[in-house]
């Protein structure tokens, strides 16, 4: 028989275990090399989802950057099932509310986005490097 201020140790150990995994934040989906169109078709003060990626890329006044869509709270597919634009990336499972920077504004969600490499060829044709995390402030300058 287990006691009531056993059980309640229980409960708050496992409770502390969920809180420590939630704040860990979910690792974004495997995406390999994404094209991502011309950097001729993405204005500055562009977001987008890339097809149907878990991937969005944009443009601000500092170049082209990319990042995931994976909710870092529970793992949803931000592009599939959330909104996406210039001024904030809402995932519509939970609540959680990221800027166009991929910090959160709201959470649930507690870590931000990753940010993923980005490359131009000399056509100007966009590639996501979805294997390779770089600083949130990196750009490609275009």
């Amino acid at each position: 028989m287990t006691t009531r201020r056993r059980f309640l140790a229980i409960a708050g150990s496992a409770a502390a275990m969920a809180s420590q995994a939630c704040s860990a934040g979910v690792s974004p989906a495997s995406i390999g090399d994404v094209p991502a169109g011309n950097v001729a078709a993405l204005p500055v003060g562009t977001l987008r989802v890339v097809d149907s990626q878990a991937v969005c890329i944009g443009r601000d006044s500092r170049g082209v950057y990319a990042m995931t869509l994976t909710c870092t709270h529970q793992g949803c597919d931000m592009g599939q099932q959330g909104s996406v634009s210039a001024q904030a990336i809402t995932c519509s499972c939970h609540g959680s509310v990221f800027d166009a920077n991929g910090n959160v504004v709201r959470g649930p969600a507690s870590v931000p986005l990753a940010h993923f490499a980005v490359s131009v060829d000399a056509a100007g044709a966009l590639t996501i490097h979805g294997e390779t995390e770089v600083d949130p402030a990196t750009r490609l300058p275009a």
